[in-house]
């Protein structure tokens, strides 16, 4: 393919691309575009240059919106208002799909119940319906199978017994609104003759003033007996009849006493008439053990779903943990009734090969293949070929799963205590498992959350997918994936109105090749600056844990220097976040306020050092608000001085507006009634995932007209909570206290950020760093320890310089950084680096290595060592 340069034409055009003309989404000026179709594609480009305008704004909502007009007007009724990307000519899209960097935030839904990695990964809803057609119902108490009765299995069984057993028929009666002689009186007309009264045979045309008087219903049952055979000889005729009597007039109950007992030890039970011990069979067409009489729930797909009432564990809500209160404290632990498993006995009596849906949830996915084949062995080709395509869905997702590196995890696994990496892998599984052809796929950075060493599995699973004829749009900043490759598109020269323009377009080969890419410069660039070898702040303090085994940490005891900038690296599930979010930030957390747990936590020994810090901060990538009139304006209460400066302009007070109707979360002030103030209204597609649109009565601007009508700068409080930080900065110059917040929003790499952006479109980066400039003016914090996990994620490599110069400002106040990081320019930049490994799962959370980035570069079997050999050596 030919490479267009920015202002080249062409006049002939292949069939076989994706045809982009005029496109104004955003920040993009007009750009014209000819995207190969079937190869894997690259946008890239500087923090902000257009790069999410291009992919998702305006390639995949068309792709969409081009899809659901296909389908019939009855399933369009509700989507005539579909947005339309604000584009002169869109044509040869394909239907796409997407994945974006923060689709799946949310660890927990409204009733607080967490996600898994076989539901994040699409497998548990074909085991559940693996369960439900091919489960077996066994009472745990008595370990015998359950399953509904009628007259022809119990036929069958009596089949099964030895010649000359002698047996007799009968059923159950409850009394209910009649009364006992009442009960007898139409077992007579009936023709019956015999009945069982407290362990008793008695004749039903005998007096029976004396037992009935004696006769308790609420401890005692009726036995009425229908029939009195042998097993010298077999009438099917009869016995049929005699059980379907008897399942009849008992509501489905039919019991079988044996006057002799069975050579071989089954599932009867002990029942006394008068002197004699006979052996008592019961069944029901209901789902009920014979001998304890616990009833279980019928398989249905819903009843292995602890998101379901049905199959959610009725003590805990399906969330496996129960809280227990004294007088004093309260404590979180694991319901017992579930035994933490979030299901109800109904779903766990539920076997195959002798495993429930959550014993086989806790094995590594590995070994689920091997449980598999020994499920498919046993089954004949007739039960084989309905359940044929839930299998090859397990298995491809389970190959899949394997490919990624993901062999370790279990199904089970909650999603908050999975890595960046494995939660990100684990979505891939679900979207790229579809086996869609001739699809557009967009993805918002695979590398995510990936070490170097974990980089080339996720590039040739995306490879595979790209041979199935599918278009890839990858939005990335990593080498690697630049490098894997087939055609670049960079998106710049710069972030958000001095953006969205298009600085290459081509193929891999003449991109590397290119003078005018910022980016392929970076790719070319050379690093011949030796490793550091010494830190570049000598500590003499030190926070040391010992004994930390939480996850897949295997006891390992680890120093943190203070005052220095300290990386934790390793590849993805080597313990990282174990360590550091869910072992040494909750401990010192509680230790520093006071609030420190009577109750020992048992994934470490001790802690020591803590007294040398005055707090501790974890900047993670949840959301700092789910609000989406939430913004980065009111994070860092710049919004307030904003509808204040407002609020003071000559018109604002010809009208007699205060602050507060600037604001878009009063519903006294001057917001938007249709959208409240988001400027977006949701459509509920119900086959679909949700669709985000701009408003129709504000078109996306949040206010009322008379609110846009007053201007500063003459630009209205929209117009400005459009506007860039950087170009907000110069644009409230003389505004000394919102430029130094503006600047807290520059200092972290965040200058192309719109101040009104949702906060729940931010990248886990973004929220990261958005957070990180809150405390950037840390005056009055002393001795403050900060904990980030990957906070470079979603930073052009040339971006990365800010985040840098942020640290040491934070370094030189006196305060502590540890890191979990995977980009190598930041590693390269440590002071201390402690490497987890050597692999993923069990096969991890060891110390690999710790020690400057020379010293881990000279570890022969540290990945981070040899990732650092490979760029920087």
């Amino acid at each position: 393919m030919t490479t267009h340069l920015p202002g080249e034409t062409t006049s002939e055009t292949p069939l076989s691309v994706i045809q982009v003309r005029g496109v104004r989404v955003h920040n993009l000026k007009n750009i014209n575009l000819d995207i190969p179709l079937n190869q894997l594609v690259a946008v890239c480009g500087v923090s902000g240059s257009g790069k999410t305008s291009l992919a998702f704004d305006t390639l995949y909502a068309e792709g969409q919106r081009r899809y659901l007009e296909t389908l019939s007007p009855s399933a369009r009724q509700y989507l005539n208002q579909l947005p339309k990307p604000d584009a002169d000519q869109i044509s040869q899209i394909p239907p796409a799909i997407a994945l974006r960097q923060n689709s799946s935030q949310r660890y927990f839904t409204s009733r607080g119940l967490e996600s898994t990695a076989g539901i994040e990964a699409g497998i548990q809803h074909y085991l559940r319906l693996l369960y439900t057609a091919s489960g077996q119902i066994t009472c745990p108490d008595c370990q015998i199978p359950i399953s509904p009765q009628s007259p022809e299995t119990v036929l069958a069984l009596i089949k099964t017994f030895p010649v000359g057993i002698r047996y007799q028929i009968c059923y159950p009666v409850t009394t209910g609104e009649h009364s006992l002689p009442e009960i007898i009186q139409e077992l007579k007309q009936q023709g019956l003759s015999r009945m069982i009264l407290q362990h008793k045979e008695y004749q039903l045309s005998d007096d029976l003033t004396v037992p009935l008087s004696e006769f308790d219903t609420d401890e005692n049952e009726i036995l009425v007996v229908l029939d009195r055979l042998s097993t010298r000889s077999i009438d099917d005729q009869r016995i049929s009849e005699s059980l379907e009597f008897a399942f009849t007039e008992s509501s489905g109950q039919a019991t079988l006493l044996l006057m002799e007992p069975l050579p071989e030890q089954t599932t009867e039970t002990l029942f006394q008439i008068g002197q004699q011990q006979v052996f008592r069979f019961d069944f029901s067409t209901d789902l009920t053990c014979p001998q304890c009489q616990q009833e279980f729930a019928e398989p249905e797909p819903q009843l292995f779903n602890f998101f379901s009432p049905s199959g959610a564990c009725s003590h805990c809500r399906g969330t496996g943990f129960i809280t227990t209160e004294s007088s004093s404290t309260s404590a979180v632990e694991t319901c017992p009734h579930c035994q933490g498993s979030r299901l109800n006995q109904s779903a766990l009596a539920v076997l195959i090969n002798g495993q429930n849906i959550n014993q086989l949830g806790q094995l590594p996915i590995r070994q689920i293949p091997v449980w598999l084949q020994q499920f498919s062995e046993g089954l004949t080709s007739t039960e084989t070929q309905p359940l044929a395509p839930v299998l090859r869905e397990i298995r491809q997702r389970l190959s899949l799963m394997n490919e990624l590196g993901l062999d370790y995890l279990t199904l089970n696994r909650t999603r908050s205590t999975l890595s960046s990496g494995e939660i990100q892998r684990t979505a891939l599984t679900s979207l790229l498992s579809s086996n869609l052809v001739n699809t557009l796929y967009v993805l918002d950075e695979p590398s995510s959350g990936l070490h170097p060493a974990d980089n080339q599995r996720v590039i040739t699973v995306l490879q595979k997918l790209r041979q199935l004829n599918n278009t890839l749009l990858i939005v990335e900043h990593d080498a690697s994936f630049l490098r894997a490759a087939e055609y670049i598109i960079e998106l710049g020269p710069e972030a958000g109105k001095t953006g969205g323009e298009v600085v290459f377009s081509g193929p891999l080969e003449a991109f590397t090749a290119s003078e005018i890419s910022s980016t392929s410069r970076f790719l070319k660039s050379t690093k011949t600056e030796p490793l550091k070898t010494e830190p570049g702040q000598q500590s003499s303090e030190w926070i040391t844990l010992t004994g930390a085994s939480r996850n897949n940490l295997q006891n390992i005891t680890v120093q943190f220097p203070l005052r220095q900038l300290c990386v934790v690296t390793g590849i993805s599930g080597s313990g990282k976040s174990s360590l550091i979010e869910q072992t040494l930030f909750p401990i010192l957390a509680a230790q520093l306020s006071g609030t420190q747990s009577i109750q020992h936590d048992d994934h470490y020994q001790s802690l020591s050092g803590a007294d040398q810090i005055d707090e501790v901060i974890l900047l993670d990538h949840a959301l700092p608000g789910q609000n989406p009139r939430s913004i980065p304006a009111t994070y860092l209460n710049l919004f307030d001085e904003i509808r204040s400066i407002f609020s003071k302009t000559p018109d604002a007070r010809l009208r007699n507006l205060s602050p507060g109707h600037f604001s878009f979360n009063s519903k006294s002030g001057g917001r938007c009634p249709v959208c409240k103030g988001t400027g977006k209204v949701e459509i509920d597609l119900q086959f679909l995932a949700d669709l985000t649109m701009d408003c129709q009565e504000c078109h996306g601007k949040r206010y009322q007209r008379e609110l846009l009508e007053i201007k500063y700068r003459k630009l209205n409080i929209a117009e400005v909570l459009e506007l860039t930080v950087n170009e907000a900065f110069p644009f409230f110059r003389g505004q000394s206290a919102l430029q130094k917040k503006l600047k807290q929003l520059k200092d972290v790499g965040l200058g192309y950020l719109p101040l009104g952006q949702p906060l729940p479109t931010l990248s886990g980066g973004e929220c990261q760093r958005l957070k990180l400039a809150a405390y950037l003016n840390t005056s009055s914090r002393n001795k403050t320890l900060f904990l980030m996990n990957e906070p470079t994620r979603g930073l052009h490599p040339l971006d990365i310089q800010y985040v840098l110069s942020c640290f040491q400002f934070l370094l030189t106040a006196g305060h502590s950084i540890i890191l979990i990081e995977h980009n190598l320019d930041l590693i390269r930049a440590a002071d201390h680096i402690i490497d987890l490994g050597p692999k993923a799962g069990d096969e991890g959370g060891c110390i690999v290595v710790t020690g400057t980035p020379a010293e881990v570069a000279a570890h022969p079997t540290s990945y981070t060592g040899q990732a650092l050999n490979g760029i920087f050596a």
